[in-house]
């Protein structure tokens, strides 16, 4: 080999090894609370005057399903926002649900909604809305009872051609026999509050969420039930598992029926410094987790940032009722703001204090956008208004 080609190989060589190094360094955040910017990359107008709230979107048919949260009034529709079907399955015929404020779409045409009742009984439909089986509920005994109309506690995924149901149930144990009054921290080791359901054959397995190297289970410190929020991506069979106070978030393989513990995250947000969590501790004085999303490859954390203490106490010594005062709710709106954490993988990337527009995150999407519900308007709108936005990543 002449001695010019010699050194032009190790020259393309060196170009080589120095591309990939600079993309490996490239792609690894540069900080874990750097802010990350967000862009609205659509909008749906819902030409309706009542709210509604998206439950589920079908990707292949490019189909939501949304329903009016304080009615049992369902809607079929499409990416342009269009009104394909209306369901009245909120009351007492046989074809319908008194109660429910979740629901998804089940395998390629049917459908689940969860019954709000003492049991959380399931109720499956076929592509027409009209109701094949009602099952048994994941519950127990009712003890917690948490009603958000931008989450949903479960999912639908696919297995060797069933379809099953994966989620949170902190409902699933009874306090005959796990009393944490009792048992203080070993509540983390014994309660199983994840669940899934095969619905063919009838079967619920239950398994614990609450992650292994969580400083309060690893440190066996009771701080109270701190049921963890759940949010399953189809696609990896990936699940996570976030406490609603501490710093971590459980990752975890689903593996048959059963979730396989893979890791434990650190999360960290500036507003959420200095905060000790104890058993005393009150949900609003403290930055707590209230849901956690997937959205392709990434997951977004919401918590609130917390009312000063000395505030907090002082509407309580007013009145038990503190919570009815209208300068209370004025003092909420004032200091409960909502903040978000952002993973991809199983990394933190970055935080988001501010969504690109007023709204809440309503939905995570497949195609790694978020689905956000606008906020109500100084003026009355008769339509529902959803801003799909995506992170912006250099």
């Amino acid at each position: 080999m002449h001695k010019s080609h010699f050194l032009i190989l190790i020259a393309l060589f060196a170009a080589i090894i120095f591309s990939c190094s600079e993309k490996e360094s490239t792609s690894a955040p540069s900080s874990p609370i750097q802010e990350l910017q967000f862009e609205v990359v659509d909008s749906m107008k819902v030409d309706l005057l009542e709210q509604i709230s998206v439950l589920d979107y079908h990707t292949e048919k490019d189909l939501y399903l949304m329903k009016n949260p304080k009615e049992g009034d369902v809607y079929l529709v499409n990416g342009k926002g269009e009104i394909l079907e209306k369901h009245e399955l909120g009351g007492e015929g046989p074809n319908q649900i008194q109660h429910f404020y979740e629901g998804r779409f089940y395998g390629g045409s049917g459908y689940v909604f969860k019954e709000l009742s003492a049991e959380m009984a399931y109720h499956i439909y076929d592509a027409d809305f009209n109701k094949i089986t009602k099952t048994r509920g994941t519950i127990k005994e009712l003890s917690f009872l948490s009603i958000n109309s931008n989450k949903q506690s479960f999912s639908v995924y696919e297995d060797n051609g069933a379809y099953k149901l994966i989620g949170e149930e902190p409902n699933s144990y009874s306090r005959d026999e796990i009393n944490p009054d009792k048992i203080g921290a070993g509540f983390y080791n014994q309660v199983n509050t994840g669940f899934v359901f095969d619905l063919a054959e009838d079967s619920i397995y239950y398994f614990n969420t609450y992650p292994e190297d969580w400083t309060f289970k690893k440190e066996q410190k009771w701080i109270g039930a701190n049921y963890p929020n759940l949010s399953f991506d189809p696609a990896t069979k990936t699940l996570v598992s976030l406490p609603m106070m501490g710093d971590q978030l459980g990752i975890y393989r689903l593996e048959g029926n059963a979730a396989v513990y893979q890791k434990t995250v650190g999360l960290i947000h500036p507003d959420r410094e200095e905060y000790v969590a104890t058993k005393e501790t009150n949900s609003i004085i403290y930055p707590g987790f209230t849901d956690v999303k997937s959205f392709g490859q990434y997951h977004i954390l919401t918590f609130y940032t917390p009312m000063p203490e000395d505030v907090f106490n002082g509407f309580r010594a007013k009145s038990e009722e503190y919570f009815r005062d209208p300068e209370y709710r004025d003092a909420m709106t004032k200091y409960r703001k909502p903040r978000f954490i952002v993973l991809k993988g199983d990394q933190q990337i970055g935080i988001l204090n501010e969504l690109p527009v007023k709204g809440a995150v309503n939905l995570g999407l497949p195609d790694g956008t978020l689905l956000i519900k606008a906020a109500d308007g100084e003026v009355e709108r008769d339509y529902n208004l959803f801003y799909k936005v995506r992170l912006i990543e250099e």
